[in-house]
């Protein structure tokens, strides 16, 4: 029963209201049982009260983003705002204390200039949700979720260091420390994926290092269960690490192998120095993603171990069913290969 309804809630963040007969259509005598679930979800969960009934009398709505200038500020009474130290294209994240417990925190905030609607709390409501079921050493865990005012957020652990971006941009990482972070992304994605959950969003800002080098796998805002997946059509993810399949329905669904690919791209990246595919023109990197047209990395980079090639660029592969069906399975032939080396 838990299984549909995870089915409703997500349904119900993406604008549909199916009835509890379509989600028990193979066995409808548990209809009323899943009806129960349902209100009583909507009795215990403040998010999925109508946003207009969020704030009491004479209370004011948080219209805005809080801005740089009106830091530090304290949300739900708990949670002090700090310092921005991130924008993504769901919301921004603040570098924060939990006041109650004094422990410092990541807190995310979706990214409004305008009175938040309902459909925007479903998303905060269901992202926390989404990711505070996925219990992993290398995935971000969730604290709480909360409102303020007309706005929700997310509370997550903080982690101490910074994205790997950032430490792209300072040079090349050792091959050893680039292919650990890479298998570690790729055990939190295999949990992910054994879970149901796709992330569509792998790449290098998403994925924190902290101070002991350990990788972490955040920001689940567009991961999606994989059975409705396959039935959502609309692009998601960052453009240079998209799979064919997420540009062009017609080469198949875009299910848990374009998290691999998109890893692959990060793989890629780590190694060479360069994305596999590169264009000034977003209409050409769309071509050249579709077409599957990369270099092999040991062209690019003559020393790397022929393996590692072939597993980059199994990740690669243009059609989902040549790349590795398991991300546990990347994530062991890599340390395989390091352990051989």
């Amino acid at each position: 029963m838990l299984d549909r309804l995870v089915r409703w809630e997500q349904a119900r963040a993406q604008g549909r209201s199916p009835s509890p007969e379509d989600l028990c259509g193979d066995c409808p005598d548990r209809a009323d049982e899943l009806r129960r679930l349902i209100g009583k979800l909507g009795r215990i969960g403040w998010l999925d009260r109508p946003l207009e009934d969020a704030t009491g009398p004479g209370e004011e709505r948080n219209e805005t983003m809080p801005r740089d200038t009106d830091l530090p500020r304290t949300l739900a009474d708990r949670y002090r705002l700090d310092a921005l130290i991130g924008v993504g294209g769901f919301g921004r994240v603040y570098r924060a204390v939990d006041t109650w417990l004094d422990r410092p925190v990541a807190v995310k905030i979706p990214k409004a200039d305008r009175l938040v609607g309902a459909e925007e709390v479903d998303q905060c409501r269901m992202e926390a949700k989404k990711v505070a079921r996925l219990r992993h050493p290398n995935i971000v865990p969730v604290h709480d979720v909360g409102r303020d005012g007309a706005s929700c957020f997310i509370v997550s652990e903080w982690i101490d260091g910074r994205n790997l971006a950032e430490r792209m941009e300072q040079g090349r990482l050792p091959l050893d420390d680039a292919v650990r972070i890479v298998a570690e992304v790729a055990d939190a994605l295999g949990h992910a994926h054994a879970h149901g959950y796709v992330h569509r969003d792998i790449k290098p800002a998403n994925i924190l290092i902290d101070g002991g080098g350990r990788a972490y796998l955040t920001d689940f805002g567009i991961a999606v269960v994989e059975e409705e997946l396959l039935k959502d059509v609309r692009v998601a993810g960052t453009l240079p690490y998209m799979a064919p399949e997420q540009l062009d329905e017609a080469l198949g669904p875009a299910d848990h192998r374009a998290d691999i690919h998109a890893l692959g791209v990060v793989l890629f990246e780590l190694l060479t120095g360069r994305r596999p595919f590169e264009s000034r023109s977003p209409l050409e990197l769309r071509e050249r993603i579709l077409a599957g047209e990369f270099p092999p990395p040991r062209s690019i980079e003559p020393a790397l171990p022929e393996g590692l090639d072939r597993i980059c660029q199994r990740c690669l592969a243009r059609r989902p069913d040549d790349r590795y069906a398991d991300a546990g399975a990347l994530a062991g032939d890599l340390r395989t290969l390091v352990r051989a080396s």
